[in-house]
């Protein structure tokens, strides 16, 4: 992943985000790209981040090089083998040695693995002491040693200066890339999975368009700020886009292909779970699909009946933004034919710089579903929402923002009728949701999978809110 768009990533990561470090997660279908360093700092299962295992790859060159240095030096004299061993190892002396240096190196090298890839330790004491204490030998070293025997004092210098240089680098490599980058990922991974629960807010506080920032701002023209959704493409009125008779029968074709992809695949066997949310029921479950990858479900129970949500979320998808704050703008584009249309919609940055901001065109296919996904007029088994991404003349991209494309998706409404305790009939609704984006950018499955399920968990805390608001109005 060390390639110029990660790079970009990293600088977009690290100069857009505004305090606090990073935005909240809400109901955005795409995920930025990640920063390298978080990547390099992750310990996937566990084991030993990318970072480190570099620093402990160092640490072997260290051992190597050093050794390769003092058999040039030695070779220099012209001495056999054995004659070298007896003078430089059997009969040590420091003022005519060499070798020490090299057990110096091999202490050092024992010292770093023993404790920062075996113990994995979070600590730069161990560090300083081995460069300390190599530092303190070299220059005692320097001291004592019989400089005008040297035969070739270039090589002898040239491996003192080489020891202190390495040992010097291993120090500044640990202290300011390996610990950082591995406690980065660590507070962004851990706020991402266990920080965001329902008192947490989705979006980061107002600010004013003019208000200074002390952090630069992004120059990647991908990353869009959540503040610039109000300069949506034209045309805005329901009804501009024209559309020939050939382009209106290939949308409706799209339209049941997508609903009958959607329906299938939500209703495939054997999910992952990814992870429970705080209500009793919820959770998010994942799975790989031939056709389009890895996809996500989310499946909880909304107190209302299922007619009502689907009527809302069929009839008035321009109301989106009055009660779900995860959603900044949508537009009805135009109505296909009976139970389907075309919108516009962009959804609010978050995810504490984890998750831009992103714009969708989305074609829409709304039915009531028989148990075998046909759709039928009466005594429906659920009610199906499904939206596939599309092209529409007069909807361009965005140059301010990326636009994202849902590859399959559906809201599935199931009814569900409960007796209370008292008897009553009450009418709820088992609400699974299925998602599956192309986000454009290489990120890692592990971001992927925390940013999804906490997203999805997010976006089920706004429908019961509407649900319990609507109640409270007597809609239903």
């Amino acid at each position: 992943m060390a390639d110029y768009q990660i790079r970009e990533a990293a600088h977009s990561l690290l100069s857009s985000v505004s305090s606090p470090p990073y935005r909240n997660l809400s109901h955005s279908q795409s995920v930025n790209l990640v920063s390298e360093d978080l990547v390099a700092g992750h310990r996937p299962q566990g084991r030993m981040s990318t970072v480190r295992r570099f620093f402990c790859l160092f640490v072997t060159f260290d051992i190597l090089f050093t050794s390769l240095m003092w058999l040039i030096c030695v070779m220099m004299k012209g001495e056999t083998l054995m004659q070298i061993f007896n003078r430089e190892i059997l009969h040590y002396n420091i003022k005519i040695s060499l070798f020490d240096i090299v057990i110096v190196a091999v202490l050092r090298f024992l010292l770093l693995i023993v404790f920062y890839a075996i113990l994995y330790i979070n600590n730069w004491s161990v560090i300083a002491l081995s460069t300390g204490g190599t530092c303190a030998f070299l220059i005692s070293k320097v001291f004592v040693y019989d400089w005008p025997d040297a035969s070739q004092p270039v090589y002898q210098v040239f491996l003192i200066l080489t020891s202190f240089t390495l040992a010097w680098g291993e120090a500044w490599f640990l202290d300011f890339r390996v610990l950082p980058q591995e406690l980065q990922a660590k507070q962004i991974l851990d706020t991402i999975v266990h920080n965001n629960t329902e008192r947490t807010p989705l979006l980061a506080p107002h600010r004013h368009p003019r208000a200074q920032s002390t952090h630069g701002e992004s120059t990647v023209n991908w990353f869009s700020p959540v503040e610039t959704p109000e300069s949506s493409p034209r045309p805005k009125r329901p009804g501009d886009v024209i559309l020939t008779q050939d382009q209106i029968d290939e949308y409706k074709q799209m339209a049941e292909e997508s609903m009958q992809n959607a329906w299938n695949t939500i209703n495939l066997p054997d999910w992952k779970l990814e992870k429970r949310g705080s209500q009793r029921g919820d959770i998010v479950e994942s799975r790989q699909t031939e056709q389009f990858g890895k996809v996500y479900r989310f499946t909880g129970v909304v107190d209302c009946p299922a007619k009502f949500l689907y009527e809302e979320f069929k009839n008035n998808i321009t109301k989106l933004p009055e009660w779900n704050p995860t959603i900044l703008k949508s537009e009805l584009i135009k109505e296909i034919g009976p139970g389907i249309d075309l919108s516009y919609q962009v959804t609010a940055g978050g995810g504490r710089g984890i998750i831009s901001p992103r714009d969708f065109i989305i074609l829409r296919r709304m039915a009531p579903l028989s148990r075998e996904g046909r759709p039928v007029d009466t005594e429906p088994y659920c009610y199906i929402t499904s939206g596939v991404s599309v092209a529409v003349p007069g909807y361009p991209p965005h140059r301010d923002m990326v636009r994202g494309h849902n590859k399959v998706g559906c809201w599935c409404l199931i009814p569900k009728t409960v007796q209370t305790e008292g008897g009553k009939t009450v009418q709820r609704t088992v609400f699974q949701w299925l998602m599956c984006c192309d986000l454009k950018g290489k990120i890692p499955q592990f971001v992927l999978d925390a940013a999804f399920a906490t997203v999805m968990l997010d976006y089920i805390i706004h429908v019961r809110k509407f649900a319990a608001d609507s109640k409270a109005k007597g809609l239903f």
